[in-house]
């Protein structure tokens, strides 16, 4: 069983320890209280190129490949993410090694040297990025679900940018953006890993002297105040886009409201409804879509939750020819969980608590899965929820109340849907969804 322990440092930085018995590894992870979300139009893409630019050297490894080779001799892994309401940086490394993950860590996001001749390289790799998932429809679908789906401009642009944006930025932006976001007490460092290292009180010593580094750019001095940011109607009225493109395959998604993060309540009864509807080869979706008629490649279930608004549904690759077929289909099932003319059953709770609990510890048992799910619940939502809590809460949801968030969720709204492929007919696709 992991054991954690909570700090805070006297230069603001919050920390996390997640003790995990018999692991020789250590995920050193920093996870800062912004994201694409609460950029402004004008900057779109800056907190994902922000994340591409601490690589590209620091005030003690100067070049790429002095920061790339630091790690390399110490056989880590090292990487960062960027989300709409989270960026994260982490080294995971063998034990021995924490103090060398955290001096590398702490030079890239206290002292990165932020050069315009880099940024002006990078523009390029964001650039063919941004090309790279917009020729992938399978992604690119998603991206534009959410610009169709969302009102507020925080949730509906790419977290990469768009070109235009991307062109524009310069070092005075970035300086902007770290005096903004990028200060030690709007940033969370997560440690998980051996805990023969990490229950030892030189380990926090080591944080604070790696953390002790003066930044080289102005930085925000408290915890910004996400909230300001959050909107009153997030979701948009719209609710068909279709994206006309000559594709081998159609890729569409259909989205309803679905929950808050802040609806922590009613999270492990949308886990089930979700395993049960696709979360799995033996989930309904997948068997009536593709086993059943050969509709699709794939096709899943898909929740997505923000701080004041969710959504949840299902997104597939399908044979053109068929696509209003596979539509109709999926609806169906929605419809059938929605008026309780086939809804979950026994069994089917029990195979989705089973299958959770065994996705869910074989995930735990990775110190980089342990230090993100830690540190998330803990950055978005002021909590920390072990493993154990976590299956009970999976264990005590009831027949009753996943049922009962089925019809909540999908008898009275309409959903949305987006779809890309080789298609003018849009009357056909609104006859499906009204």
């Amino acid at each position: 069983m992991a054991q954690f322990k909570q700090y805070q440092l006297k230069n603001g930085l919050s920390v996390l320890v997640v003790e995990m018995p018999g692991v020789h590894s250590v995920t050193s992870l920093v996870l800062c209280n912004t994201g694409s979300r609460y950029e402004d139009p004008h900057q779109a893409g800056i907190a994902h190129f922000f994340e591409h630019i601490v690589f590209k050297g620091t005030a003690k490894y100067s070049s790429p490949q002095l920061l790339a080779s630091s790690i390399d001799a110490i056989g880590a892994d090292f990487n960062a993410f960027t989300s709409k309401e989270y960026t994260g940086y982490y080294v995971k490394s063998a034990s021995q090694h924490l103090e060398s993950s955290l001096d590398v860590l702490s030079d890239m996001l206290l002292c990165p040297l932020i050069k315009q001749a880099d940024i002006d390289r990078e523009k390029g790799v964001i650039i063919e990025e941004i090309n790279m998932y917009k020729d992938t429809p399978m992604r690119y679908v998603a991206d534009l679900f959410e610009q169709m789906a969302y009102a507020d401009f925080g949730l509906k642009h790419d977290i990469v940018g768009n070109k235009t944006t991307i062109s524009a930025i310069k070092q005075s932006d970035f300086q902007t953006f770290l005096s903004s976001w990028y200060g030690l007490p709007n940033m969370l460092l997560v440690l998980a890993g051996d805990a023969d290292v990490l229950h030892k009180d030189s380990t926090l010593k080591l944080v604070e002297e790696a953390f002790a580094k003066e930044p080289n750019q102005p930085r925000a001095t408290t915890k910004v105040t996400i909230e300001n940011y959050f909107s009153k109607q997030p979701l948009s009225v719209e609710r068909l886009y279709i994206e006309h493109k000559q594709t081998e395959q159609a890729h569409l998604i259909l989205g309803w409201p679905g929950i808050s993060r802040h609806e922590d309540a009613m999270r492990p009864q949308l886990s089930i409804l979700d395993t049960v509807l696709g979360g799995n080869m033996s989930s309904r979706l997948f068997s009536e879509v593709r086993e059943k008629r050969g509709l699709c490649y794939y096709v899943r279930s898909d929740t997505d939750m923000y701080h004041e608004v969710g959504l949840v549904g299902a997104s597939a690759g399908v044979d053109p020819n068929r696509v209003f077929e596979a539509i109709e289909v999926i609806m169906n099932e929605f419809a059938q969980l929605a008026q309780s003319k086939k809804p979950i059953t026994a069994a089917e709770l029990v195979r989705a608590k089973e299958y959770i609990r065994g996705t869910m510890t074989l995930s735990f048992e990775d110190s980089r899965s342990v230090a993100q799910n830690y540190g998330l619940k803990q950055l978005l939502l002021n909590k920390v929820e072990t493993l154990e809590e976590s299956l009970a809460r999976i264990q005590a949801v009831t027949l009753e109340e996943v049922n009962q968030l089925a019809v909540q969720l999908f008898a009275k709204a309409k959903p949305k849907l987006t779809v890309i492929g080789p298609f003018d007919q849009r009357d056909k696709f609104e006859n499906l969804i009204n």
